[in-house]
């Protein structure tokens, strides 16, 4: 009477391990893309909380300011980060006559968003609520 063995022979253990491989693959590129996508947020909602609060700034005074330390914005933002971290925030630029403002998030180059330059590299919001980007990616915002 033969009895046959129970177990997996070397063969079998190799071809699950390069599925597995395969799989990783595919799906390790398209979750670094999808969590680039989702820290995004970090630096869309600093700039809106930038554009609320211009727009309260020039319902007091009449104009915009070009400083961050001026506008009721988180501590982060005032000091020229994303809440989160992941942007640089510079100081909102001016049009003439302080009648228009143009604000920028910037990836931080050394930060876990630095991958995402070349598709998102800046992201730009001014007094007309006009949302622009920088890089190849047409939908960073």
């Amino acid at each position: 009477m033969h009895t046959r063995q129970k177990g997996l022979t070397l063969v079998e253990l190799m071809v699950v391990v390069a599925v597995m491989a395969v799989l990783a693959a595919i799906a390790y590129p398209l979750y670094t893309n999808q969590t680039q996508k989702a820290r995004r947020a970090d630096a869309r909602i600093a700039l809106e909380a930038i554009a609320m609060a211009q727009e309260r700034f020039f319902t007091i005074n009449g104009r915009y300011t070009a400083n961050l330390a001026s506008l009721q914005v988180s501590s982060d933002i005032q000091g020229g980060d994303s809440n989160e971290g992941y942007y640089t925030i510079a100081n909102p630029t001016l049009s003439a006559g302080a009648q228009g403002f143009s604000a920028t998030a910037t990836a931080d180059a050394g930060g876990a968003q630095a991958s995402d330059a070349g598709h998102c590299a800046t992201l730009t919001i001014n007094h007309l609520g006009t949302k622009t980007s920088t890089g190849s990616a047409g939908n960073c915002w």
